[in-house]
């Protein structure tokens, strides 16, 4: 170092040597003989057995892609789909059930979106070098043949991109026409202890739905159950309406199911609860300064009010009280013809018409009655139904099977009284894990129409805050691998990515945590997994600090892996 250092210039000497052993020190080599102990040697021979017992990690270079005429939203939703290993796998698995088929089951157009798209991901692997960058031409011809729009060189939107995607791939699957049933989808990786339950609409005065009873826990069948040990298919319900065609062992990651109950606040009635699939969620944001993911989620969740909600139930009612009036009316008109009607035909053909009506009455008021014991969707045709007055009923929907792949879309759009259209600029903070075990359904399911569906309400000990391992448990913990963010305006700007690589070969340093608690611990276990991060706008990619992405608020989609 010295020798490098010295110049020949006046007091250089001095210099060289005061530089020297700044410069040990600053390296922890002159450390231990500083102290006095003389065990420099063992110092040096200590730094150098860590130094090779730690493997650095291979640099890695990211993959561009060319902006063939504003495609930044399709570049940057490309980058952070590539990111995904459940992705990967799943664009490899459609690509190889397409080519086993020889795209009979196919349709082209879908076949050659879901072969290019595989092409694409592949070439925007991590790479060891640098690597010119990738023109998307090819795919964006393919995508072009299904929406136009997407070839239009117009401003569009990444969000939007990523649900054709998505719907394009699952097409390839025939998903879309195949119950949930046949294609295996509720059988397959379901939250352990987070059953998906779809509770019978009881009667009004069921213990069920009296408010006066302590115990709101409703009684639910279970839908998702296991096909028999000897069976390789999975329960069908649907006759053979789809038994021609047999789905491939895989299913889309971003597929979810959510669940969305009604309950009226006056009568206490809950319809029986619907399930719905969704492939990404978008989320509201609120007008603040500052939110975070899991806020978002709690709105996304939260129990709102209906203030001009027709319950069934209270209808049902309503149309009973008037056809009990309309019979008591009918018999005490009828009482006042029956002494006249021997003296007089009309009316003798007036009570005739009263007796034909009553009768009638009193058949849709059995009906009614056996409605209202048993199912309010009995059929109740030919009879005309009395609205009540606008009641008041709540809405909640909380995830009821988590995906593999959990996608966010933050929606910043917000509409202004004169017709016009803003950008949302709340600063939405992210972190590396996110337990989404708050949001989801449990095996109790409440009718309560003021209470969740099931969660922090339901009976003690059934939900509360869980550690990060229960959470990975029950299949509700995920990383950040990949955000989109859009520079501009609503109406303009640029799309660009950040996106995680992991580095398999790279170890984390495990030591001192003995000061810190179980929770810690495991939040940095899980977090400790070593990663790179890079910034990429269209051709251009760098590698950026975890500090800088996780002080980064102005995201727009958000993409998670399950872990």
């Amino acid at each position: 170092m010295s020798t490098y250092l010295f110049t020949g210039r006046p007091h250089s000497l001095a210099l060289v040597a005061s530089v020297s052993f700044v410069s040990l020190l600053a390296l922890g080599i002159l450390a231990a003989s500083v102290g006095g102990d003389g065990s420099s040697t063992s110092g040096k021979s200590s730094k150098r057995q860590q130094g090779k017992g730690k493997k650095q990690p291979q640099k890695v270079f990211m993959r561009g892609l060319y902006n063939l005429g504003n495609t930044c939203f399709m570049n940057s939703t490309l980058q952070s789909l590539s990111s995904l290993k459940g992705f990967n796998e799943y664009i490899e698995n459609c690509a190889a059930f397409i080519m086993r088929n020889e795209r009979t089951a196919v349709d082209p157009v879908d076949a050659a979106i879901a072969l290019q798209l595989r092409n694409t991901v592949m070439q925007l692997a991590p790479q060891t070098r640098k690597v010119p960058a990738l023109s998307p031409r090819d795919l964006v011809n393919s995508l072009s043949k299904r929406v136009r729009w997407v070839s239009s060189k117009n401003e569009q939107d990444a969000h939007e991109l990523f649900q054709m995607i998505s719907s394009t791939l699952s097409a390839t699957r025939r998903e879309a026409d195949t119950s949930l049933f046949d294609s295996g989808f509720l059988s397959s990786s379901l939250p352990i202890d987070t059953p998906v339950f779809s509770p019978a609409p009881t009667a009004p005065d069921h213990p069920q739905n009296r408010p006066d009873v302590a115990d709101d826990s409703a009684k639910c069948s279970l839908i998702n159950e296991e096909p028999p040990k000897d069976s390789k298919q999975p329960i069908s319900r649907r006759g053979s309406s789809a038994a021609s065609f047999r789905m491939p062992p895989f299913s889309n990651p971003f597929l979810g199911m959510a669940a969305d109950r009604i309950a009226c606040v006056k009568c206490a009635y809950t319809a029986a609860i619907r399930h719905f699939t969704f492939d990404n969620l978008s989320l509201a944001l609120p007008m603040a300064r500052r939110t975070t993911v899991e806020e978002c989620l709690s709105m996304y969740t939260e129990i709102e009010q209906l203030s001009h909600f027709k319950c069934a139930n209270c209808t049902l009612l309503a149309t009973l009280a008037h056809t009990e009036k309309m019979i008591r009316q009918r018999e005490a008109e009828l009482a006042t013809y029956v002494d006249t009607a021997s003296r007089s035909s009309s009316s003798s053909r007036k009570v005739q018409k009263l007796r034909s009506s009553i009768k009638a009455l009193h058949s849709d008021r059995r009906k009614l009655e056996n409605a209202a014991a048993g199912s309010l969707e009995d059929d109740l045709k030919g009879i005309e139904l009395t609205s009540p007055p606008p009641g008041v009923s709540t809405k909640q929907t909380m995830l009821a099977r988590t995906p593999r792949i959990l996608v966010l879309h933050l929606s910043r759009l917000i509409f202004l009284p004169t017709d016009g259209s803003v950008k949302n600029p709340v600063h939405v903070t992210v972190s590396p894990l996110l337990d989404i075990s708050p949001f989801t359904t449990t095996g109790h399911i409440s009718k309560n129409a003021s209470k969740p569906i099931s969660g922090s309400e339901a009976p003690s000990g059934i939900r509360g805050s869980v550690s990060l391992d229960e959470a990975k448990r029950m299949n509700c913990l995920y990383r950040l691998c990949a955000m989109v963010f859009h520079a501009g305006t609503h109406d303009s700007g640029h799309f660009y990515t950040y996106r995680r690589v992991p580095l398999s070969s790279a170890k984390s340093d495990d030591s001192n945590t003995s000061n810190t608690s179980q929770q810690q611990q495991q939040k940095r276990s899980f977090e400790d997994e070593a990663a790179q991060w890079f910034m990429i706008s269209d051709i251009e990619s760098k590698e950026i600090s975890e500090s800088t992405v996780f002080s980064a608020g102005n995201a727009y989609m958000l993409f998670y892996e399950r872990v």
